[in-house]
Parts: structure tokens; C-alpha cells; sequence
């Protein structure tokens, strides 16, 4: 077998087993649950403790028939389509770039992205708990690039732009929202939605808020548009944002267009 071959199967499998926890993460964090306690899996319906090799990502949901061995209901497709993204997510992230801090650190932030994604499309919330450690992350990689510039594009480039990032990011859903209120006196944009941008602008700098907003934006107007005309429903339809900035951020990520970058 050809080494980069087996580099990227490699990688691929190791995505499978953290998609596994992401799936937990998935499940427990909306639920203000502890992430490592248990530590292993459990039904959600049972709720009976999983074995090990029930844990096999994507394997074990196939060869159980996408059912609980012990009480028979329904595992969701959700688990397997997580580890798979996390699989992909990997082999992507490292495909992309030839440094391996950027690599590892693209791989986190989509793997955050991923996670939540579907916690925003379940519950319709994108949780303090993922997006404030994400902010210090951001603005303290900035602090870092600004002395030792160990991480390459899409990362920003030194404290500013991080600031920048944050400001822009966060100030621009937050006027936004603010607006949309005073004219309407409904929320307009959820505080998660704020942060993530905030997030977003932290960790890549000022340069990916804008193709972001345009893709997401983008992006969730047809979604709002398409459920308006094939399921009937109405301009007051609450759409998760979330999953559609993940998208524009994931697009300035890996798309590297041309008209995406500001510089």
C-alpha cells in the first residue's frame, strides 16, 4: 500500500474514533451533562452502558442493524453520519495544509463546527460551554502568532487581526440583532449565533467574517426559502443559524477562493 495512502486511512480512522466523542458531546452538552462522566457511551433510551465493541464507530451501528441490542429501539443514522464527518474532517484538515499545528487546529475547530451544527439543529442553541472556551482560544493563539508564528493561513496572523476578528464578528450579529429587535420587538439572531461569529473572528482573524456572513447568510436564505414553498410554512419559521455559518466558515476554510480572501 502507497505510505500516503495508509497516512490517510490512518487519519480517517483515528476522525471515526473522535466522531464517536463528538456524538457525545453532541448528546450530553445541551443537557448540561459532564462529557467524562460516564465515560463510556450509553441507549439513549434504556440508557444501559454500552460494551466496547458496541463503541466501534460506524461498524457497530451497522452490524447491530441500527437497533439497541437490548431493548430494540432505533439507534439515529446521526451517529454514524458524525463519525463519518469527523473522519473526513481529519483526512481534509490535513490534506490542506503541510503544517501540522494549522492541521490539528483546523481539525478542531471543524470538529467544534460539527458538534455544533446538530446541537443547533436539535435544540436550536449553540451552548456557552463551547463557544467562551472557543473565544479564549482564539484571542490566545492570536497573542501567540503575534511572537511565535507557528500556524499559517486560515489562522490569524497576530493579536490584532484576533481582536479585529472578535470585534467584527461578534459587533457586526450584535447590531444586527439589536436592530432587528428595535424594529420588530422580536429576536432576530440568537446570542449563540453572536458568539460563534465572535469565535469564528478570534481563531481565523477579521478576514473570514465577511465571506462567512455572505455564505451563511446565503446559504440560509435558500434553506428558508425552500421550507416555505415545499412544506407551507410560514415567514415566523425559527431556522437554526448555526449549521450555516459553520458552513461559510468551513467554505473560507477549505474552498480557498480567490474572492474570499481581503488581502
Amino acid at each position: 500500500m502507497d505510505a500516503t495512502l495508509a497516512i490517510l486511512i490512518f487519519l480517517f480512522v483515528i476522525g471515526l474514533v473522535i466522531g464517536s466523542f463528538l456524538n457525545v458531546c453532541i448528546y450530553r452538552v445541551p443537557l448540561r451533562m459532564s462529557v467524562t462522566k460516564p465515560l463510556r457511551s450509553m441507549c439513549p433510551h434504556c440508557e444501559r452502558q454500552l460494551t466496547w465493541y458496541e463503541n466501534i464507530p460506524v461498524a457497530a451501528w451497522m452490524v447491530l442493524g441500527a437497533k439497541c441490542r437490548t431493548c430494540k429501539n432505533p439507534i439515529s443514522g446521526q451517529y454514524p453520519l458524525v463519525e463519518i464527518l469527523s473522519g473526513f474532517a481529519m483526512v481534509a484538515s490535513f490534506i490542506f495544509t503541510e503544517n501540522i499545528p494549522t492541521a490539528v487546529l483546523i481539525y478542531i475547530l471543524t470538529a467544534t463546527l460539527i458538534v455544533i451544527t446538530f446541537i443547533d439543529l436539535e435544540h436550536k442553541i449553540i451552548p456557552n460551554r463551547i463557544s467562551y472556551p472557543g473565544i479564549i482560544i482564539g484571542l490566545c493563539i492570536g497573542a501567540v502568532q503575534q511572537f511565535y508564528p507557528i500556524f499559517t493561513y486560515p489562522i490569524t496572523t497576530g493579536m490584532l487581526d484576533s481582536v479585529y476578528g472578535f470585534l467584527l464578528g461578534g459587533g457586526f450579529f450584535y447590531v444586527i440583532g439589536e436592530v432587528y429587535y428595535y424594529a420588530t420587538k422580536r429576536d432576530g439572531l440568537g446570542g449563540g449565533d453572536i458568539k460563534l461569529m465572535a469565535m469564528t473572528g478570534a481563531l481565523l482573524g477579521w478576514r473570514s467574517i465577511p465571506p462567512t456572513i455572505f455564505v451563511g447568510s446565503l446559504a440560509g436564505a435558500v434553506i428558508g426559502i425552500l421550507l416555505m414553498v415545499f412544506r407551507g410554512a410560514d415567514r415566523q419559521l425559527e431556522i437554526p443559524f448555526g449549521p450555516w455559518l459553520s458552513l461559510g466558515v468551513l467554505t473560507y476554510i477549505f474552498g480557498d477562493l480567490p474572492f474570499f480572501r481581503f488581502y
